[in-house]
């Protein structure tokens, strides 16, 4: 950390903007790698909008099911709308993410015979969202943010991403200031990684938390980025 014409910089590995689900495991994997890794978020992790979620995560995990049936399925509920590359790698990687989730400690429902409970879920043709009670997203929440603060990473809560450093074709870092006092600050990082979820706000009627404004991506909206 240095200090320049009253403006700290910081310098990291990766730099990720939001503290919800994606965010804390990408930086728990970072960190465990070695990368000295910063999340910069406008509120603090445990107040995501992840920890919203209740109905459950789809996942083949039935004998009776597969991930193809579940690409299927995730496209045609896209009324075939969907990036099919994306949908193929987020089927594919979902048995062994929700495994994951379970070994950092998510604590799933379970079945009779002591397996991760499934039930039906929207746009479904087999039982496959995986669950933890009512409370599916809190329960993952809480086990990756513990872990993730266990792994060392640091977090800038209450801070808020203004702008991504990005010249000729590369991005160095973001610029943020302090929410609480307006103090400004870059972050320079060789990665940075964007997770701050949607924008329904957006919307005069949504059901999502006041924080999802989009920010994320209008930055790299202005940017021309994809």
């Amino acid at each position: 950390m240095s200090t320049n014409s009253n403006v700290t910089i910081y310098e990291y590995d990766a730099v990720i903007v939001g503290s919800g689900l994606a965010g804390l495991a990408a930086a728990k994997e970072l960190t465990e790698a070695g990368k000295k890794t910063a999340i910069i978020t406008k509120l603090h992790p445990l107040r995501s909008h992840s920890g919203a979620a209740q109905g459950g995560i789809n996942a083949a995990l039935s004998p009776e099911d597969s991930t193809e049936l579940h690409e299927f399925d995730t496209v045609k509920g896209s009324d075939y709308l969907a990036d099919q590359d994306a949908v193929e790698l987020m089927c594919t990687k979902a048995p062994e993410t929700i495994r994951w989730a379970e070994h950092m400690g998510a604590a799933f429902s379970r079945d009779a015979e002591g397996n991760i409970a499934i039930r039906p879920f929207g746009g479904q043709s087999k039982p496959r969202a995986c669950y933890a009670k009512d409370r599916t997203g809190l329960a993952v929440l809480q086990a990756i943010y513990e872990q993730a603060y266990r792994a060392g990473i640091e977090v800038f809560d209450e801070w808020y991403c203004a702008d991504l450093l990005y010249e000729d074709g590369k991005a160095y870092g973001v610029a943020a200031y302090n929410i609480r006092n307006s103090e400004p600050a870059i972050f320079n990082a060789k990665v940075v990684m964007f997770a701050t979820g949607g924008h329904a706000r957006a919307y005069r009627f949504n059901s999502n938390a006041h924080a999802n404004t989009g920010d994320s991506l209008s930055i790299v909206a202005r940017h021309g980025l994809p």
